[in-house]
């Protein structure tokens, strides 16, 4: 049952990236730990359905809630806690260079930046020499070679049986440098005549300190032409370097400048990311405008209510008693703002998901009307942001539960094993 439900969280939400929201103070820690403390001291002891399904449906609630209240916290003003909107990076040609805005949401426009690349960092590469894949040029017996990348030194140690061809011994050397996951990938490569090559490429590019390769490849006795460790290295040609690692070449506003990566932060504003050269033509980057922040703003808020709610939608989690409960939370919370959000260009579906009329907004722009419409949002995301929360703090009370025994009213106590039951999904979150 545990290798299930973690395999799930792994394949699931593993590959989410933290933001700055999931780094906690000791403050923010105490709080939520108090919360723990309240919650637990008041809520019943249970028999709790600890079943692949409930603890996978218990996962997914507190992810997307999670998720959901991290679109909150970037959405609020962090002096004030009301609503503002996100403001986000345009680029004039995105399958170039794509934008990302970095920088504070509550910053002043600032004036666009025009960008030329001239030059993309590209990684190191070794190609072998194409072989015949069926002969057989070197002896039974142990083999070794020394792969440096940057300052580390690994050895690598295989062996050769007599019916092994140069096929066989290529696929050795690629897993093992494969397996080794030091940041190479090595593959064989197929010429025209059927012949077979090692290709060895770095994920690393750009070069770094004086040396002019990223790896380097060499036996332990290179200067021993007579050593078989030497000869496996010349006949294979492991260490010969037909793509050289460079840096990436770019300007902007006209100041040239260089970078081992494709990807850039200017005046940490921006992080840009470059696909290709744009020869004389530059690039403009430049702030998305109010309305197409706000709107995006409110999409990307009403995208982390609606991602909760489809967990209730699941006909996979149709028979959890706590998934009626679930769904009568968000609809009393969608039913108290109706009006608010009818007058902002959302609609409440059958399902319980939100609709956004993107063309209602951008008229609201047009008549002046639409920092007032976002402004009063506010209340919703709130109260959208607390039960998020709780819902982080306490998943499986959405699972089915069977009550054992009701705290006593007049004294309270905490209950250390009920608390357990899902302390262990919390903090995998917070550091």
């Amino acid at each position: 049952m545990i290798n299930s439900v973690y395999n799930y969280y792994a394949a699931q939400y593993g590959h989410r990236e933290y933001s700055k929201y999931d780094t906690h103070s000791k403050a923010q820690l105490k709080s939520t730990f108090g919360r723990l403390q309240k919650i637990n001291s008041q809520t019943p002891s249970y028999k709790i359905d600890f079943s692949d399904a409930a603890l996978k449906y218990a996962i997914d609630l507190k992810e997307n809630a999670r998720e959901l209240s991290q679109i909150a916290d970037e959405l609020s003003d962090e002096s004030t806690d009301s609503i503002t909107y996100k403001r986000s990076a345009t680029s004039s040609s995105p399958q170039v260079i794509d934008a990302e805005y970095i920088g504070d949401s509550c910053a002043q426009d600032y004036e666009p930046l025009e960008v030329t690349v001239s030059q993309l960092a590209c990684p190191q590469t070794n190609t072998g020499n194409f072989l015949q894949p069926n002969s057989k040029p070197f002896a039974a017996g142990e083999y070794s070679f020394d792969l440096q990348v940057q300052d580390l030194t690994y050895q690598f140690e295989f062996g050769v049986n007599d019916t092994d061809t140069v096929t066989d011994t290529q696929q050795k050397i690629a897993r093992l440098i494969n397996q080794a996951d030091i940041g190479l990938n090595a593959q064989l490569l197929t010429d025209g005549l059927g012949n077979s090559a090692i290709s060895i490429t770095s994920d690393a590019t750009g070069i770094r300190g004086i040396s002019p390769t990223i790896f380097h490849i060499q036996s332990l006795n290179s200067s021993d032409a007579s050593d078989s460790n030497t000869e496996l290295v010349s006949t294979l040609g492991l260490d010969r370097v037909t793509q050289y690692p460079a840096n990436a070449v770019y300007s902007v506003n006209g100041t040239t400048a260089t970078s081992v990566s494709n990807e850039v932060t200017i005046d940490n504003n921006y992080v840009l990311t470059f696909f290709d050269t744009t020869g004389k033509a530059p690039v403009t980057i430049s702030m998305n405008t109010d309305t197409d922040a706000i709107a995006d703003s409110i999409g990307e808020l009403i995208g982390g209510y609606n991602n909760l709610i489809s967990i209730t939608a699941n006909d996979a989690n149709e028979h959890f008693e706590g998934n009626e409960k679930l769904k009568k939370d968000f609809a009393g919370i969608a039913k108290s703002y109706n009006h608010l959000l009818n007058e902002n260009g959302l609609s409440v579906t059958d399902n319980g998901t939100i609709a956004v009329d993107r063309d209602a907004i951008i008229s609201a722009a047009d008549n002046g009307t639409l920092g007032d419409i976002f402004s009063g949002l506010n209340a919703f995301k709130q109260a959208v942001q607390k039960k998020a929360e709780d819902i982080s703090l306490n998943p499986m009370d959405y699972v089915n539960n069977k009550i054992i025994a009701y705290k006593n009213p007049l004294r309270p106590t905490n209950d250390p094993y009920n608390l357990s039951a899902y302390t262990g999904m919390i903090f995998d979150g917070y550091m």
